[in-house]
């Protein structure tokens, strides 16, 4: 019997992407305008609830960012029937999980329960919803902690530069801030407006609730009219400015950190919103250039120059916007050719495209990964808060694959040229100024700040 010879110097062709299909979904809306979106799926008896209410941190008041963050917070901490400790303990006999966050998209409060104790579940859920406290003890307990964290920000490169990334394509957008708010911010946010808040702003919202799971629909809407019914939700949304102006050839940013043993390197620059015709052009796009392993800049910077250990593209998407960031953590002596080499890859993009082995292995690569973020019944609740919250087509996840093979050679190379724009690239590096500002300077105009955004004069 033959053995088979395997030729170990050429990459393995993409095989045949596996089956998937998102699951179906029904729509439905109580009395009182609140929507219901239940996603069927029994093989387990577990149900996934997220609500979704369409307030953000872009409702923060300015000088106080950090309002609605601390506010998901205090949710949890307190009702008029039950103490955050008789909450915990509550949920902890149910078996359930429970938590509260806000994103840019929104703010979410969820739990994730076996099917057997779902309605006392959802009933503790519901009273945590409508009937909250914000209890004075833990506001200042939740403050301090959030200020401590962004304290240790400071220390820690890696989020250091994607904030001064931020801050530098946002300096006067909300989203030039971080979501938990600054330490300048947060000694000014005062529970009154919190309270304020929750009365009278957070019932005004939209709201959605899915449900997920071993659940039909009946059961979510009867769930839904039952503890929610008295609930107010209605249709006013928040406001996003879209008057978003990029700098027009930016210096590049360095944050001196005394004693960084290399540098934290960002690329930043505004790209179209989520809903885009052009996504799934500019998906593989990003893709062929450094979204996996056998990406352009993978290749280049890692496997040839041996700049870094690892680096990639990718493609953040928040209301009204998406920015292409890369990012990659650079030996201190090849920093300046490194982001060279970074933009020498964009022009080669731009200028020849990609062929069509590159494609198909980019398109094999998003199509084989691809349902991996799918398989709990939360994954499937926060793509189903995505198709609102983005406004995305129903179908949106069933046709994803579909859509990617219609994607050819040509319509990347006139992403490429269309949307990246090399003037319009911000770059910002964390490290230190005495080992990696001369060789900067030497090829690009380099603007020197602290860790906390001021500037350094020479």
């Amino acid at each position: 019997m033959s053995k088979r010879k395997i030729d170990r110097t050429q990459i393995p062709k993409p095989g045949k992407p596996r089956p998937f299909n998102f699951p179906e979904f029904s729509r439905s809306e109580i009395s009182n305008g609140l929507k219901i979106i239940t996603a069927q799926k029994s093989n387990l008896p577990l149900v996934n609830v997220l609500l979704y209410i369409n307030a953000s941190p872009l409702d923060d008041q300015r000088g106080a960012e950090g309002e609605l963050n601390m506010l998901a917070q205090l949710l949890l901490e307190g009702t008029k029937s039950f103490t955050s400790t008789q909450i915990a303990d509550q949920f902890e006999r149910l078996g359930a999980q429970y938590s509260a966050h806000v994103a840019w998209n929104g703010l979410f409060i969820e739990i994730n329960v076996l099917k057997e104790h779902l309605v006392s579940a959802f009933s503790l859920m519901s009273d945590v919803i409508q009937n909250a406290i914000l209890p004075d003890k833990e506001f200042d307990r939740i403050r301090d902690e959030i200020m401590v964290d962004r304290l240790q920000v400071l220390d820690i490169a890696g989020r250091l530069a994607n904030e001064h990334l931020f801050r530098q394509l946002f300096p006067e957008h909300r989203y030039g801030l971080p979501i938990e708010g600054t330490k300048d911010s947060l000694p000014n946010i005062r529970l009154r407006n919190l309270r304020q808040f929750y009365r009278t702003n957070l019932p005004a919202r939209s709201a959605s609730l899915i449900f997920t799971g071993d659940v039909s629909p009946e059961e979510a809407f009867a769930l839904s009219k039952n503890y929610l019914g008295e609930w107010s939700p209605n249709v006013v949304s928040t406001e996003v400015s879209d008057d978003f102006f990029p700098s027009i050839n930016p210096p590049v940013i360095l944050v001196h950190k005394p004693g960084a043993a290399q540098a934290e390197v960002r690329f930043g620059q505004f790209f179209p919103e989520r809903k885009h015709p052009d996504f799934y052009r500019i998906k593989l796009m990003n893709e062929s250039l450094g979204g996996y392993f056998l990406s352009r800049l993978n290749l280049n910077l890692r496997e040839k120059n041996g700049f870094t250990y690892s680096i990639h593209s990718n493609l953040v998407y928040r209301p009204s916007i998406g920015i292409f960031t890369i990012s990659a953590a650079i030996q201190n002596d090849f920093v300046a050719p490194a982001i060279q080499e970074i933009f020498n890859e964009i022009e080669r993009l731009q200028s020849d495209g990609v062929t069509e082995e590159e494609l198909q292995n980019a398109r094999g690569y998003l199509t084989g990964v691809f349902p991996n973020a799918f398989e709990t019944i939360d994954q499937i609740s926060d793509a189903l808060a995505n198709i609102i919250t983005f406004d995305l087509p129903a179908d949106y996840y069933r046709t994803f694959r579909e859509k990617l093979q219609e994607v050819s050679v040509k319509d990347i190379h006139e992403c490429a040229r269309g949307y990246l724009t090399q003037d319009e690239m911000q770059v910002v590096l964390v490290g230190d100024r005495d080992k990696i500002q001369k060789q900067l300077e030497e090829k690009f105009d380099v603007f020197v700040l602290d860790v906390e955004g001021n500037p350094i004069e020479d």
